[in-house]
């Protein structure tokens, strides 16, 4: 293989393995808690109005579910109204760009005086995308002070089928629920 199409081929590699990270980036999630809050006294929890929240009923029922099931592992039992929780979520979405740069070349240098060239090429694509963010926080119904929020942020993919859409929204749920209760 000539060294021309040796490098051509690193090039196209290169640039395929970086627009596939790109794609497969997942779901990024940030947590805080109050240190001073006692986890192991909460056992109910009741959704709260989660106001500013501008979500389609589809959407939220997903999140609801996917909240709801995965403190349901964590032995937190939903009840309608009071609770030791009050859990509430919030909806947000932002127009995002990314720009990739890959660039090939060899060549050049200088010898016994001489100088000598090369050749290269640099390849520029630019991917435009929505990123979401669920923002979840949790109250202490007592006290009314925050106890615990999250936030999972991801690409959203308006091309996903329902149960995609609704697989999605689990598996940021869950991620950013992993260590909650917060010492468990």
């Amino acid at each position: 293989m000539s060294r021309m199409r040796q490098t051509a081929r690193t090039a196209g590699l290169v640039l395929s393995l970086t627009l596939l990270l790109a794609a497969c980036s997942g779901i990024s999630t940030s947590t805080d808690y109050d240190p001073a809050a006692n986890f192991s006294s909460y056992g109910t929890y009741a959704w709260t109005s989660s106001e500013g929240t501008s979500t389609d009923d589809l959407t939220s029922t997903r999140i609801k579910s996917a909240v709801d099931a995965t403190l349901a592992t964590k032995g937190l039992s939903k009840v309608e109204s009071g609770g030791d929780l009050a859990v509430g979520y919030q909806v947000t979405t932002a127009d995002r760009t990314t720009y990739n740069t890959v660039s090939t070349g060899w060549g050049g240098g200088y010898r016994y005086g001489w100088g000598g060239g090369g050749m290269g090429m640099t390849t520029t694509t630019e991917q435009n995308y929505t990123e979401g963010t669920i923002i979840l926080a949790m109250f202490d119904q007592g006290t009314k002070n925050l106890v615990w929020k999250g936030s999972a942020s991801g690409t959203v993919d308006p091309g996903k089928s329902p149960q995609e859409r609704a697989e999605t929204i689990q598996s940021a749920v869950d991620k950013m629920l992993k260590d909650f209760p917060p010492g468990s």
